[in-house]
């Protein structure tokens, strides 16, 4: 019924086929942004760990109560996907809502959902596949999970 993706080029780039197919144009949402990683955005995790050890093992230890220095707070990044899912899902009560975002924002926000803490989404969610589908269900405050991550064929 609807596509919904981050302005950032990627992800519009990404939803652009399924327009095409579905005939229809993508809107676009801020709050659908990846998160803002401070010093480590466009390097590795590795790259910064060789740089600051003890802050990157802080980080693996809880990203969200030892974020990247200059990063957004993940909470906040959270709470604002989540905010942008709920909107959407809204706007198109009834309806399929295809989005396009980002790993780590989609992560925090899946967490943030389904009531899982935010401290654990590297462990509960390690990775999130490259145009791979993951389907809910969301209805006020109530989200159901109906499928993870499943690769696009």
């Amino acid at each position: 019924d609807a596509v919904w993706c981050s302005p950032l080029t990627r992800a519009v780039a990404t939803a652009e086929p399924a327009c095409r197919a579905l005939g229809l144009e993508a809107r676009r949402e801020d709050d659908l942004r990846e998160c803002g990683f401070g010093v480590v955005e466009g390097r590795t995790l590795a790259e910064f760990a060789a740089e600051d050890p003890a802050a990157a093992e802080a980080y693996r230890g809880d990203p969200v109560a030892h974020p990247f220095p200059g990063a957004e707070d993940p909470r906040a990044a959270a709470d604002r996907g989540a905010a942008a899912l709920r909107r959407i899902a809204g706007a198109h009560r009834g309806g399929r809502v295809l989005v396009v975002a980002h790993n780590t924002l989609l992560r925090l926000v899946l967490c943030s959902l389904l009531g899982i803490p935010l401290a654990e989404y590297r462990r509960v969610l390690p990775r999130l596949l490259n145009a791979a589908v993951t389907e809910i269900r969301v209805d006020g405050d109530r989200t159901a999970l109906l499928s993870l991550n499943v690769p696009c064929a």
